[in-house]
């Protein structure tokens, strides 16, 4: 984090380097209290918390404030890259690789630009884009973005979701790597890249591997294929030079053979990554099943309650139960606070689960009532993950709820993921069968631009209410069908076994 501090030099790497950073500071703190506390720990009538507490609410607070400045660079980024590959229709390369490989210069060397090369590692911590003729056919748009490095902590990876929003929508990547290495520091950084260009969604067939600095080296061009075995990859592989200039010509034509290829050979089931299969629905939502919204005109208050009302039940069942709410007793904490049980039980019966519901409504107004004077709309005001994790310290309400309740209210930019948009998700394979809540939110999340967040959730519910439904999907009817494996496992499933 120090290097990365030190290299970086705009705003939006400052930022990712503090999320980092932060993120590494919550564990630092509980560890170093329990050091403090070991001999030394509050007994009965004791203070309320340690003095600690006050540091990691801090540290939550900064958290959130950098994550929603992130997210909102995040949202012109995907704008970006939604137009460079829909309305620019250029294919886009990104060169990716391990530090101080020379991606800056290769970078350079194609398009005639002129950025910072320098032999400290990552110099290049945000992405630098230039378009590039290579024949009559084939334009296209190249990347320069960071460098990878072995044994780099997952989670100062994802701390740069920005970059990695580049590699993992490139049209091809270019594992770029340092021919002067050793053997075996080669032979892990081929594995290592490989495997994580697959975590991000990069399958072989959108790869290139490319060797630089062949002028240092130029001995190695022989025997680079059968020392590392690289037929075992089934990956094309090229030696250049960057600095020199040699085989940049042919390294070219090789990009515009496998674009070329990539474009006459769209990519089947087997061959879809999880976020390519998760983009494409996406986009077949959104074409198939547009779902306009109009504003309402609730309280934050009203949002949170309504949201708690549509668990587990139809949309004309929350109406009527909310409705009647409305008129019999009130929609404010004051006034659900002094209401009877059996008073909000009778109005809210049509939503069903009503006495669940009804303790989780009076508690929820008292807790409102007790620390924010019955105003929440002192939540809503706070940024995202701040105002999701105050809401969630409510009773009954959960990941789903807060969001839902902050996307109608508040208009903030999330994909609540209710039980359709789960069974969607795992029956198209984009999540692990046993993936939570926060892991589906993020492979839809990832697929989509912000600004149709809530349009795609909305999509989402009507595709699984109509078509991809718990029982009985109709696979006939079902625009994923050719991405999505789940029919044909069923099928499988019910051939019976033929008798010995």
């Amino acid at each position: 984090l120090e290097i990365f501090d030190q290299m970086a030099s705009d705003a939006l790497s400052k930022l990712q380097i503090q999320a980092a950073r932060l993120e590494k500071m919550a564990p630092f703190y509980k560890l170093q209290s329990s050091l403090n506390y070991r001999h030394d720990r509050p007994f009965f009538r004791a203070g309320g918390e340690y003095g600690f507490h006050g540091q990691l609410r801090e540290l939550t607070r900064n958290q959130a404030r950098i994550s929603e400045e992130i997210d909102k660079l995040m949202e012109e980024k995907s704008q970006q890259i939604w137009k460079r590959k829909n309305e620019l229709g250029y294919p886009v390369v990104c060169i990716a690789g391990f530090y101080n490989a020379g991606k800056t210069s290769l970078f350079n060397t194609l398009t005639g630009d002129n950025k910072l090369v320098s032999a400290r590692p990552f110099t290049t911590l945000s992405s630098k884009y230039q378009r590039r003729f290579i024949d009559y056919e084939t334009s296209v748009i190249f990347i320069d973005t960071i460098g990878f490095m072995l044994d780099l902590d997952p989670h100062l990876i994802h701390s740069f979701k920005l970059n990695l929003q580049d590699i993992r929508s490139s049209d091809v990547v270019i594992l770029l790597l340092d021919i002067t290495d050793p053997l075996l520091a080669l032979q892990l950084k081929i594995a290592e890249g490989i495997k994580l260009l697959k975590d991000l969604g990069v399958h072989r067939s959108r790869m290139l591997i490319i060797f630089n600095k062949l002028d240092i080296a130029p001995e190695h061009a022989e025997t680079i294929a059968k020392d590392l075995s690289l037929d075992v990859f089934g990956i094309p592989w090229m030696c250049i030079s960057a600095q020199a200039k040699i085989n940049i010509q042919e390294f070219l034509k090789l990009v515009a053979e496998r674009v070329k290829y990539l474009k006459a050979n769209p990519s089947d089931l087997v061959e879809l990554s999880t976020f390519r299969r998760a983009e494409t629905a996406v986009n077949r939502m959104l074409a198939e099943y547009p779902e306009e919204y109009t504003p309402s005109s609730r309280s934050p208050f009203d949002s949170l309650i309504r949201t708690i009302l549509s668990q587990n039940t139809t949309g004309s069942n929350t109406s009527t139960a909310y409705n009647q709410l409305a008129e019999q007793i009130g929609i404010d904490p004051f006034s659900i606070s002094k209401a009877s049980d059996d008073e909000i039980k009778e109005a809210i019966k049509p939503a069903g689960m009503f006495n669940q519901r009804t303790k989780n409504l009076k508690a929820i107004s008292n807790q409102i009532i007790e620390k924010y004077g019955g105003d929440i709309g002192k939540i809503f005001n706070l940024p995202f993950n701040e105002a999701r994790d105050r809401l969630m310290e409510l009773p009954g309400v959960g990941p789903k709820t807060a969001d839902v309740a902050l996307m109608f209210s508040v208009n903030s930019r999330v994909v609540p993921v209710d039980r359709h948009i789960e069974r969607i998700a795992k029956r198209l394979e984009i999540v692990p069968q046993n993936a939570n809540y926060d892991v589906i939110r993020t492979a839809f999340e990832d697929g989509a631009t912000p600004d149709r967040f809530r349009e795609l959730h909305l999509s989402l519910v009507r595709f699984g209410r109509e078509i991809c439904t718990a029982r009985n999907p109709k696979h006939g009817e079902c625009v994923l069908r050719n991405i999505c494996p789940y029919p044909d496992k069923i099928q499988e499933s019910e051939i019976e076994p033929q008798e010995p």
